[in-house]
């Protein structure tokens, strides 16, 4: 990533249905949850919404939580420290060490889905990987500081 001029990126996990953004670490050591907005917090926050109401099982109104948090009163979407701390997130290489924004996919309530599943995943997120990389064009994203 360091040698590739890469301005945004997602990694796709799996056990909850929400997008996290930068920072994924709390600056209070001794905390577990902590907000820890980056300076380009609008920016990230854009873009993980765009993800977030254009994915079909996070947008789905009668959904229910996943396990114990209701992200769905956040828009599907969280700083990544205010949910849990992860130090050296990939998120935050990626934001301070080259020029890109990097956001966290949550896909699925379930960690490891049966094969049959996997194509009504792929509907679930296929529109929102397409509309997430179309925020390079619409300048969105790699503007840090703006």
């Amino acid at each position: 990533m360091q040698r590739y001029p890469f301005v945004l990126s997602a990694n796709l996990h799996g056990g909850e249905l929400v997008v996290t953004y930068p920072f994924d670490m709390t600056r209070t050591y001794w905390k577990a949850q902590e907000l820890t907005p980056t300076a380009d917090d609008g920016v990230f926050r854009w873009l993980a919404t765009v993800y977030a109401t254009s994915n079909l099982a996070m947008a789905r109104e009668e959904r229910r939580p996943c396990h114990y948090d209701d992200f769905a009163r956040s828009g599907n979407i969280i700083n990544g420290a205010n949910w849990h701390t992860v130090p050296g997130s990939m998120n935050d290489f990626s934001y301070l060490h080259t020029n890109c924004f990097e956001i966290t996919v949550e896909l699925s309530c379930d960690k490891f889905p049966h094969a049959s599943e996997l194509p009504a995943e792929w509907e679930n997120n296929r529109e929102s990987l397409l509309l997430y990389m179309e925020q390079v064009g619409a300048g969105r994203a790699g503007t840090r500081g703006s």
